[in-house]
């Protein structure tokens, strides 16, 4: 009795649906592996999963972003979140895992986290811009300083910091301030036009900042 066989087409098809779920299975496998050292207290191992992790790419972000739980070593953390900032993607899911961690009790992940959105670049501005309705103090200040930081576009940066001049806290103000002389001239038009249509703490803030932009020019 001979037995039929099914067309070539079909077990090709059926080969290589089992192919890539076999090699989805050793990914995966090897994603865990490779984020689960990054709480090796043995720095030379770190850096190999760093390497390994950063060759992979976006497809390491979910067991990364695990990592960030505060029940997790200050290093550990530390070295997901900068990974996260060097992959960049997807944008949405990376930015808001890093501006969560802006207000951390633990400084050296806050600080982390803001240095690693500024290494994101402008697609993490429209995140930030939404950080600065943050009830957190913390996070606002973080916030502000990655965007004067990054800079661009602006004409969306340089209004979001004016608008911080009547935050309630000093150092939101004191940071805006500092992220419009980072962006220098192109600040000045806007700066001169909340001195004279602002409310007083944002024209007393605004004065403060051209004096400054003024004595940089000296």
């Amino acid at each position: 009795m001979k037995i039929k066989l099914p067309p070539i087409r079909i077990l090709l098809t059926f080969v290589g649906f089992i192919l890539i779920n076999l090699i989805g299975c050793t990914n995966k496998q090897e994603v865990y592996h490779q984020v689960f050292q990054l709480r090796s207290t043995d720095l030379h191992v770190r850096a190999e999963a760093t390497h390994a992790i950063q060759k992979i790419g976006v497809d390491t972000v979910p067991a990364l972003i695990k990592i960030l739980d505060k029940k997790e070593s200050e290093y550990a953390r530390t070295s997901a979140i900068w990974l996260l900032g060097e992959i960049g993607e997807p944008v949405d899911v990376v930015a808001s895992a890093l501006i969560s961690l802006l207000d951390d009790s633990n400084l050296s992940v806050s600080q982390t986290a803001t240095t690693a959105l500024i290494s994101m670049g402008e697609p993490a501005v429209d995140f930030l811009v939404q950080a600065l309705e943050h009830y957190s103090t913390n996070t606002r200040i973080q916030a502000s300083y990655a965007l004067g930081e990054i800079g661009k576009p602006i004409e969306k940066i340089m209004p979001t910091l004016i608008d911080n001049f009547d935050d309630p806290e000093w150092n939101v103000r004191r940071v805006s301030v500092r992220g419009l002389l980072n962006i220098g001239q192109p600040a000045v038009h806007l700066l001169t036009e909340a001195l004279i249509k602002g409310n007083k703490e944002t024209q007393r803030v605004a004065r403060i900042a051209l004096d400054q932009m003024q004595n940089r020019k000296r």
